[in-house]
């Protein structure tokens, strides 16, 4: 016998003699018929979980005070009004009823997140009804309050740098034998955050509470908006919208107001940074919590939740632009935070812009995500703003800007057009 045939008749006899060893995998016997085992706490879980959802209500709209347009309307959504005070609550409760329905999460089960801080807080308020012990992965940036927040939920807080968030919160999951969240891969997977259906028990998704809350205000003409307008971290919430928008063939413009050095805008708009990574691009200090820089190559599933597919319009505004808008809405009697101030100056840009309704008025749809004294000791701290926006013109630029829009609330003008041809850029001209 040749070597090759003595080579496979040796595999052959080894194959055999381990198939034989081996015991026959066989079917349970027809008919049959058992219970899945250990539901009763999952079962208890969502329970609780819809009980928070009534508790949660509607967040308000309220009209911002544009005089400059008399025919629009800006209607921010306060999210700072939710149970743990952010757009990250009804985020938070969709994401652990997605994980407790598809079993990820379970009696006992720690959870892993990486985050700003707010969607964190939201987490650690979730899992305290649920009993089940939770962990933030955060930047080592964070502003006190937001960690001071997470505590009071009773969650834990591991400060990392920016960019190494998802990498220390998936160690973290695996080392301890919990589930990392990760809200940046699995916001579209949390299906109810995008879903509204009509069943007694109230979805969570924002643009349907929005839709509701207009249907039965008397004193509300237009009924839909034309424009809906928000920026972005995970690219969960603007995602949610415009799919509920393109699934039920609402006459709504999805507008991603996006922060001067986010890769977002190149994301959506020509599909880039899909596989190489913007990190190198990045300008601090950013906006805190929203765009998309530091973390390397965007990979929807993974690293992020934007779906392009679903965005009409990408409007990009200068950091220290929106910083100024902060101060704005503050002295407007409505305080915010970082993608609050982005939110207004991209809502004005499309009011002055936009061609008007002939028989109604024109009304964009906007969010307030969190409060602003998160950010008294910073976006609102005049220097730190001078230290930070250094690069960016510092107060001078900070000063314009808000001058400004300021004369824009009057004028009903686009203060992304003046702003560009008055305000210094410092050392990013």
């Amino acid at each position: 016998m040749s070597t090759p045939s003595l080579y496979v008749f040796v595999t052959l006899f080894v194959i055999s003699q381990q198939e034989i060893g081996r015991p026959l995998q066989r079917l349970s016997r027809a008919p049959s018929d058992e219970f899945i085992k250990d539901r009763a706490w999952t079962k208890l879980a969502i329970r609780r979980m819809w009980q928070e959802r009534k508790k949660m209500s509607h967040t308000p709209l309220f009209k911002f005070n544009y005089i400059g347009q008399k025919n629009v309307d800006i209607l921010f959504k306060n999210e700072s009004a939710s149970r743990s005070g952010s757009l990250k609550h009804r985020y938070a409760w969709s994401l652990i009823m997605w994980a407790l329905v598809e079993g990820h999460v379970k009696e006992g089960t720690p959870v892993f997140e990486a985050s700003s801080g707010n969607t964190a807080a939201s987490l650690a308020y979730m899992c305290n009804i649920l009993n089940v012990p939770f962990t933030a992965i955060v930047p080592d940036t964070i502003e006190e309050v937001k960690v001071k927040h997470i505590k009071e939920y009773g969650g834990e807080v591991v400060k990392v740098p920016l960019s190494e968030r998802l990498i220390h919160a998936r160690s973290l999951a695996e080392k301890n034998g919990g589930f990392f969240m990760n809200q940046f891969g699995n916001a579209d997977k949390a299906e109810e955050f995008h879903e509204s259906g009509d069943f007694p028990l109230e979805s969570a998704n924002l643009f349907h509470e929005i839709i509701v809350q207009l249907e039965s205000d008397v004193g509300q003409d237009v009924k839909v908006p034309h424009y809906f307008v928000h920026a972005a971290g995970t690219g969960g919430t603007i995602s949610s919208v415009g799919r509920y928008v393109k699934k039920y063939g609402i006459n709504t413009e999805v507008v991603l107001a996006d922060t001067q050095f986010s890769i977002y805008y190149d994301y959506v708009m020509y599909g880039r940074f899909k596989n190489e990574s913007g990190a190198g691009l990045w300008v601090e200090p950013g906006m805190a919590g929203i765009g998309y820089g530091p973390m390397g190559v965007a990979r929807r599933g993974e690293t992020t939740s934007m779906d392009a597919a679903v965005i009409d319009r990408v409007v990009k505004v200068p950091d220290v632009a929106a910083t100024a808008a902060m101060r704005i809405l503050r002295e407007q009697g409505a305080s915010g935070g970082t993608s609050s101030g982005v939110n207004l100056l991209t809502s004005m840009h499309i009011a002055a812009t936009a061609v008007k309704p002939q028989t109604s008025r024109l009304v964009i749809a906007t969010l307030l995500a969190d409060p602003g004294h998160y950010y008294d000791t910073t976006y609102y701290n005049r220097e730190w703003i001078a230290r930070k926006f250094a690069r960016h013109g510092g107060l001078e630029a900070y000063d314009c800007w808000y001058t400004v829009i300021s004369e824009c609330l009057s004028s009903g003008d686009d203060p992304l057009l003046l702003g560009y041809d008055r305000c210094p850029n410092g050392l990013l001209s």
